[in-house]
């Protein structure tokens, strides 16, 4: 059996994760689309988030109910244009938006490997065509797709890790002023965490960091005691 059909499977269920954020929470798109494109009328920008939700979802159905040329040609222009989307941001030092708020640091290498990933296969499914419909087989075939699209993350974050100047300086202000809180902040700002200029990651490293330094407080002031 082609793997198209478990390939178009995984991009249809990816379309339909990443679909329905935007229709429940439009305004993190939004923001996304006026980093990437520029100032617009924040109405219009919700609008096109949930326009885009909608025929994310729209596309998903016909993916695994209808198939055929037109189908698969849709398939893979929306993959496409989702990678152009990704490029412009990682060239802007911004958020893709991807899956609605789960991406909301800068754009790097982990994005750009994922995103190429399916444009590739989105582009494979449509040049191979598919049978609509769900098998045994085809979900086999979704799972490697979707294993190779972690692999292209994970791989392109180590590649082209998030090096933005403005989440550096975010970091080092919340690091805790110890040479050991910057030193944590530059490893973990280097080692290339797609997300550690989100406000929860940096939130979760003060923490840790301020964490560190009572330890060594109380450690120091019971030494001082005996």
């Amino acid at each position: 059996m082609s793997p198209a059909q478990g390939f178009a499977l995984a991009l249809a269920a990816l379309l339909v994760s990443a679909g329905v954020p935007k229709l429940w929470r439009p305004g993190h798109v939004a923001g996304a689309l006026r980093r990437v494109l520029g100032p617009r009328p924040a109405h219009r920008l919700r609008l096109a988030g949930r326009l885009l939700g909608a025929w994310e979802l729209l596309l998903a159905a016909a993916v695994v109910f209808v198939g055929g040329r037109v189908v698969g040609a849709a398939l893979a222009v929306t993959y496409a244009g989702f990678l152009c989307f990704v490029v412009l941001a990682v060239l802007r030092g911004s958020s893709c938006g991807c899956w609605a708020s789960l991406t909301e640091g800068p754009a790097g290498g982990a994005e750009l490997g994922r995103t190429g990933v399916l444009a590739a296969a989105a582009v494979f499914v449509a040049a191979a065509g598919w049978a609509p419909g769900v098998d045994a087989a085809a979900l086999g075939w979704a799972a490697v797709l979707l294993a190779l699209m972690v692999l292209a993350a994970v791989v392109g974050g180590r590649v082209a890790p998030v090096r933005s100047r403005s989440v550096a300086g975010r970091l080092g202000r919340r690091a805790a002023p110890t040479r050991g809180g910057r030193l944590l902040a530059r490893v973990v700002f280097l080692a290339g965490f797609v997300h550690v200029g989100t406000d929860a990651e940096q939130a979760r490293l003060h923490r840790a960091l301020e964490a560190e330094q009572s330890a060594r407080s109380r450690q120091a002031a019971q030494n001082a005691r005996a």
